[in-house]
């Protein structure tokens, strides 16, 4: 899976950006060692200048070239560790004058062995991240870092199981739903009251399908509809920006809609949420729908034609518990209140 083209394109502008400065760098240090020790300048003019002398042999080819060319990398090798001497005496470190890469692997270029370097790789990644508005989140929120002991092991007797054995299942839904992702038409619908996960295992699988190649967005249906209505209506200055803001929302391979229910709720709102759920499912685009409404409040809410959409459409899955964020000083699963 690859990801979206702007985002190889921003990654090789910091590898220019990189290389320049690694080259800004060395010029700057090699500039104050020449101040400091005019005799490097002159010890690497004359290395300089055995380089040429060996280019040149090898052009012209005399009967003596091996003898001639042995000796001058003899040469060479002895100005170098000169100009290492010098160095180390006056305080200077040994590569003082060599480039200085982040990467020692693959030099600043994100290529290493014909492929893309390993440093190459995570840098797609943060940038992924960073535009499916789960930077921050995407840190430390992971399926490995998901606490199950927050979650209580008695049974909800409306319900008949515990929050804890709860979760467990819904966890095991979230981890077949990434590993299914491009085998399944299944859409993810999470409720239940705040704080008990919700945006939490949102972000987990949004993390896993960032770090294999897939687009991600993560936005509350507020600013998802606010974005849609100030492109429809032409509000802001720059609507090529909201232009290919709103493309986003329905061509990202997952949309996280976020606190369904808490935006106003209007004949646009709900035309708006309807056209972007239908759009996707019928691009087979996947979308997590995150709320903390039942499901008769979403249906006295909401048109028909949305509610027939997330029931034909949607795993649904419910949340119990108590609010989490009650237990700990750390709101630990970011939910909205």
């Amino acid at each position: 899976m690859a990801y979206e083209r702007a985002l190889y394109f921003a990654v090789e502008n910091e590898y220019e950006e990189i290389r320049r400065h690694n080259e800004a760098d060395l010029e700057a240090r090699r500039s104050a060692v020449y101040e400091a020790v005019p005799e490097i300048r002159e010890i690497d003019d004359e290395i300089h200048s055995a380089g040429l002398s060996i280019v040149n042999l090898a052009v012209q080819s005399p009967k003596d070239m091996n003898q001639r060319l042995a000796a001058l990398r003899d040469h060479q090798k002895s100005l170098q560790i000169r100009r290492k001497t010098l160095l180390l005496e006056n305080g200077f470190d040994a590569d003082e004058l060599s480039m200085r890469y982040m990467c020692e692997r693959c030099k600043d270029t994100g290529v290493s062995d014909h492929k893309p370097c390993e440093c190459y790789r995570r840098r797609l990644i943060m940038k992924a991240f960073e535009k499916s508005n789960l930077s921050q989140q995407l840190r430390n929120q992971s399926f490995k870092t998901f606490d199950y002991s927050l979650y209580s092991q008695e049974i909800d007797p409306q319900f008949g199981v515990s929050p804890y054995n709860a979760i467990h299942n819904i966890v095991t839904v979230c981890k077949q739903f990434v590993a299914d992702f491009d085998r399944t038409d299944k859409n993810l619908l999470f409720w239940g009251e705040s704080g008990l996960g919700k945006t939490f295992l949102s972000t987990c699988i949004a993390k896993e399908l960032i770090k294999e190649g897939y687009s991600v967005i993560y936005e509350t249906t507020y600013q998802i509809v606010s974005r849609l209505e100030d492109y429809k209506f032409k509000r802001g200055d720059d609507m090529e920006s909201l232009k290919t803001q709103a493309q986003r929302l329905y061509e990202s391979d997952l949309l996280i809609l976020d606190d369904l229910g808490a935006e106003f709720s209007t004949a646009y709102t709900n035309a708006a949420l309807f056209d972007i759920l239908n759009s996707r499912l019928i691009a087979n685009k996947k979308t997590i729908i995150n709320t903390n409404l039942s499901m008769k409040e979403l249906a006295d809410r909401y048109s028909e034609r949305v509610i027939s959409r997330i029931m034909g459409s949607y795993q649904i899955l419910q949340f119990i518990g108590e609010d989490l964020r009650l237990k700990t000083s750390v709101n630990a699963f970011g939910e909205n209140k």
